[in-house]
């Protein structure tokens, strides 16, 4: 998620509210220049001093796919009727941490739905949830760390494709220091003994050398009989 900006203790108070279960970055106020290096986003959250149609239309041509929140200390009809007729939701400042939070989750069943994106991932005994950020394994919840959540919640939003180290780490620079792919090889390697049945032969979370990462394309969980249909242990 995206927080277009100028106050910082705004993008703090999004992160606080939402992650890890999404990742959240800030940028500089609206304008071409933050257009231009905000990079990619799922969410976007636009702050204005007021609702302005022109301003909402230039993000929704930069992000044309993602979900749009207007934040402005501007109330009543109008604005809210303004902010909907350009597709965006409409929240006015000042706001509780649960209004927010409640607007990302519906922004996000929205994407979904709209999309048609998979909500889930499974492969065999193993299923996460896009939406909710939850791992389990063989119905036993998997507890991630926050970077851990990232890496996974980004290789199953495109399950069979591959994702590049620069999308995984965040930016360029980070995708091109030796410290930054040595966290991210790190932040794998302690996710496949999670995830497989032998980290050092994985078959869920594979690598593509001098690219990035991918997950095997999802298969249908296991079968399961029913409890009544088990054997029965002899009288």
């Amino acid at each position: 998620m995206l927080v277009l900006t100028g106050e910082p203790a705004l993008v703090r108070l999004a992160r606080s509210i939402l992650e890890p279960d999404r990742i959240v970055s800030g940028s500089a106020p609206f304008g071409p220049e933050s257009l231009a290096v905000a990079g990619a986003a799922d969410i976007v959250v636009i702050d204005l001093e007021a609702v302005d149609q022109d301003a909402i239309l230039a993000v929704r041509r930069a992000y044309f796919d993602a979900a749009l929140i207007v934040l402005s200390p501007e109330r009543g009809e109008t604005a809210c009727i303004a902010a909907l007729e350009m597709g965006a939701d409409y929240l006015p400042r000042p706001f509780s941490p649960t209004d927010l939070a409640v607007r990302v989750r519906v922004a996000e069943l929205r994407r979904f739905a709209a999309t048609g994106r998979p909500r889930f991932y499974h492969n065999g005994a193993l299923a996460f949830d896009l939406f909710s950020g939850k791992l389990s394994i063989d119905g036993q919840t998997v507890a991630l760390a926050p970077s851990e959540l990232a890496v996974l919640a980004h290789l199953a939003g495109k399950a069979g494709g591959v994702v590049g180290y620069e999308r995984l780490l965040g930016d360029a620079e980070s995708a091109g220091s030796p410290r930054g792919r040595a966290a991210l090889r790190s932040c794998v390697m302690h996710l496949r003994h999670k995830i497989e049945r032998d980290p050092l032969h994985p078959e869920i979370l594979l690598a593509e050398i001098g690219v990035g990462y991918r997950l095997a394309p999802p298969t249908a969980g296991p079968m399961r009989r029913p409890r009544d249909c088990l054997p029965k242990d002899p009288e």
